[in-house]
């Protein structure tokens, strides 16, 4: 595929705004992620506190997730997407001046955490629900997704390692004003795209939350590809993806090292994330995304297989980068095919579906791994991801042509 044709998104005004706010807002987000995780570390010193404060900070994508799908597909979406991104900015506001004020009330910071995750939980289907909006060429649309994967990552490797530096000279309260602050342009430039928010008028409009919710359950899970694809992230999510909890021990214990290392790492990771991609963007057929679900588990799972063995640091590194290569292989080609095969009037609630399943079961994953490695050790722990990624690789490759058909 031509550059120019993996661009393609870009020639419509309204991606290019998003993009551009959606550039601005994932860096600062991420440097308080990076902040968090270190800064929850540093307090407790475990490993299954830090599960806790991931599990606190994305428990909401499970429980709220699902009532977001619903309210997506009843409101405005531009408005919403606003709302929740000035939500963003408060949160971060709120961390900072925790880390002013106090810094040390390790219960206030979780509370913390958790109303971000809160305003994540609506802000990621509000986003993904969107895109196909944004692009005047639908058949732009995995292009889109491509895109938006490759920046997500782009900042993973930028942000954590900035994070890292400006942490360890100027404290956590400093990374989370650089996010507050960075909300604010990014609320300007999604606050100036146009297009028809407005949503689509559903059979089941008019009955109630519960029952809305249930409707779009029935349609995802009646639909193959839609039932396969979200329960195959939500167990890699869960089993799998989780290991990063384990990052602040490698760093401080394994490595000896500081924040800085502990952004390096996360940078790195991703470094393989963006490779990943930026393959899936300049992707020419569809076709060959069922395949990259079963590379992708193979490749994660040996990735941390080796890993459980604490190897030299660069060989860590190395494995960090292809555990991130493969998690995204299969996080990214979920995506694209879930947003091809589903009803329109349904959009909102499948995606929510989806997102609860690649985000919303990652902290129980966090808090299992936590868990485990603190009391049985990091093989057992990781033995867990590795099993879990074998039996996806496996059941994708026996199902693949059943489900897909000549995909």
């Amino acid at each position: 595929m031509k550059i120019p044709d993996a661009l393609a998104p870009f020639r419509s005004r309204n991606y290019r705004l998003f993009y551009s706010g959606y550039a601005i807002s994932l860096t600062g987000n991420w440097m308080t992620q990076t902040a968090i995780g270190w800064l929850v570390y540093t307090l407790t010193k475990s490993t299954a506190m830090s599960g806790v404060a991931m599990f606190l900070g994305q428990v909401s994508h499970f429980v709220v997730t699902p009532a977001a799908g619903v309210m997506i597909d009843r409101v405005n979406r531009h408005k919403l997407l606003i709302a929740v991104q000035s939500g963003a900015c408060l949160s971060a506001a709120g961390l900072m001046l925790f880390q002013i004020l106090d810094g040390e009330h390790v219960a206030i910071l979780l509370t913390l955490c958790f109303l971000r995750g809160l305003v994540g939980a609506i802000e990621i289907p509000t986003r993904q629900s969107i895109i196909v909006k944004l692009v005047e060429d639908k058949s732009q649309i995995p292009q889109a997704i491509g895109l938006n994967s490759t920046l997500f990552n782009f900042s993973r490797i930028v942000s954590p390692a900035i994070a890292g530096e400006i942490y360890a000279l100027f404290g956590a309260a400093c990374c989370f004003a650089v996010d507050a602050v960075f909300m604010i342009p990014a609320i300007f430039l999604i606050s100036t795209m146009r297009f028809d928010a407005q949503p689509v008028a559903a059979p089941e409009a008019g009955r109630g939350l519960v029952k809305s919710f249930v409707e779009g359950a029935r349609y995802t899970f009646s639909v193959p590809i839609l039932r396969a694809v979200i329960c195959g992230v939500a167990l890699l999510s869960m089993f799998a993806l989780s290991y990063t909890v384990l990052l602040p021990m490698f760093a401080d214990k394994v490595y000896a090292g500081t924040p800085g290392l502990y952004g390096q790492m996360l940078t790195i990771t991703g470094a393989g994330a963006i490779l990943a991609a930026m393959m899936l963007a300049f992707l020419k057929r569809a076709k060959y995304l069922p395949r990259f679900l079963i590379l992708g588990n193979i490749i994660v799972g040996a990735s941390l297989a080796l890993i459980a063995t604490t190897p030299p640091l660069l060989l860590f590194f190395a494995l960090l980068f292809t555990a991130g290569f493969g998690s995204i292989l299969v996080g990214a080609s979920s995506n694209t095919l879930i947003q091809l095969n589903l009803d329109e009037r349904y959009r909102g609630r499948v995606i929510s579906l989806y997102t609860m399943a690649f985000t919303g079961t990652f902290p129980f994953g966090t808090l299992l791994l936590g868990a485990v490695n603190e009391k049985f050790g990091l093989v057992p722990c990781l033995s867990i991801s590795t099993f879990v990624c074998a039996v996806l690789a496996v059941g994708w490759s026996v199902s693949r042509k059943k489900i897909f058909g000549g995909m």
